[in-house]
């Protein structure tokens, strides 16, 4: 990548009864101090009348001084009244938390992609043509075939800076209801550095992990369009990033699709990158159809992940880009500030530091819940 309702009945409160909610409490508090100043009051009421000087006005200061605290407590109860009203008006028109829970949960497992993730993370530095790629290539083909998906690949020449390459992208087909296809996309490689062991665990293998858990959870079939899910190859560019060098497996893939005529039958695609950033904050991709992303930002607050999607985005070059030039509606969804601020992302994106350490299966959880269930969304819009 590259930077440029609730309905259920409630009881009426009764103060006489025992209520262990704040509200009743409240309640129960004002009823209990009006009680007391009725007693008092009676038990004055009740004392023979008596001869009482008269001050300065007619008044005498004890009537004074004892309406003044007569009103200082109707004005407390009053507020207290007011206080129960809003807390009853606002648990009757709040979801319950049960509710909130229920709705956002969905069987993806962000703690066992974050053992994906290790075990991707093993195999070290896996730039483009190298061994280590070759052999993280055999375990995500194995795993996804264990999840009973349909796994191909394509493989192809890439002329680099550093001379040709081989390069190989996989895809995991989620047999639809249609023929027609989305896409969700990843890049499975790390950028090369000479001087340095960098092993991508947020630039790479964050999604890498991710993927193979949504393979698991999605399964052979699903309900609408065919699921691709590429693991795209060469996304790192070889020294500096351009047009050229860069993207090499997701522009190799469009150009494979487009000399099969097939590239038509893709609906929509949908490309994750660096989503495993503990202080998780993804902005919209401000060049995406206004649908798509709408789509996914309202199933992100629907299932309360709303303060991880954030809005204010900015343009980034990265495999969905191959895609939105050959007419595809496609969006990045990126957390590109790795860490907590700028200078942070600056010492850990494309450093050493981006280690496992850095990434939280938090993370990976609030993005899996989040796309899961925004795939059956974005296939309703579509069959508009």
């Amino acid at each position: 990548m590259h930077a440029k309702s609730c309905n259920e009945k409630r009881e009426t409160i009764n103060p006489c009864r025992k209520q262990n909610s704040f509200a009743s409490l409240t309640l129960r508090a004002a009823v209990c101090s009006i009680c007391v100043m009725d007693k008092k009051t009676s038990r004055d009421r009740a004392r023979p009348p008596r001869a009482i000087p008269k001050r300065h006005g007619g008044y005498d200061p004890r009537v004074v001084q004892r309406v003044a605290v007569i009103g200082s407590i109707a004005v407390v109860c009053l507020g207290l009244v007011v206080l129960v009203a809003a807390i009853v008006i606002s648990e009757r028109t709040e979801p319950s938390v049960s509710a909130k829970t229920l709705e956002h949960q969905s069987p993806f497992d962000g703690k066992r992609a974050y053992e994906d993730l290790r075990k991707v993370l093993a195999f070290g530095p896996r730039p483009a043509g190298s061994d280590s790629l070759a052999k993280l290539r055999v375990f995500i083909k194995d795993e996804l075939s264990k999840a009973g998906l349909r796994v191909w690949e394509q493989a192809f020449e890439a002329s680099t800076p550093m001379g040709k390459r081989s390069m190989v992208n996989i895809v995991g087909a989620v047999e639809g209801t249609s023929d027609d296809i989305i896409i969700v996309g990843n890049h499975y490689d790390t950028k090369y550095f000479p001087d340095i062991a960098f092993v991508g665990a947020n630039d790479g293998g964050s999604t890498t992990a991710w993927m193979l858990e949504m393979a698991r959870v999605i399964g052979a079939k699903r309900t609408g369009r065919t699921l691709w899910l590429c693991f795209f190859d060469g996304e790192e560019a070889f020294g500096e990033w351009s047009k050229t060098n860069s993207l090499y497996g997701s522009r190799a893939f469009v150009d494979y699709l487009r000399g099969r005529g097939e590239l038509s039958k893709v609906n929509a695609m949908v490309n994750m990158d660096m989503i495993g950033d503990c202080d998780l904050d993804i902005r919209q991709d401000r060049d995406a159809p206004e649908w798509l992303t709408q789509t996914i930002w309202d199933t992100a607050r629907r299932v309360g992940h709303e303060r991880a999607f954030l809005a204010f985005g900015h343009p980034i070059d990265d495999d969905h880009i191959p895609f939105r030039r050959a007419g595809v509606p496609a969006i990045e969804i990126i957390d590109f500030n790795y860490g907590a601020t700028a200078q942070e992302h600056a010492k850990t994106w494309h450093t050493a530091r981006d280690t496992i350490d850095r990434v939280c299966a938090d993370s990976l959880q609030a993005t899996g819940d989040v796309i899961y269930h925004a795939l059956p969304e974005i296939d309703g819009f579509l069959d508009m």
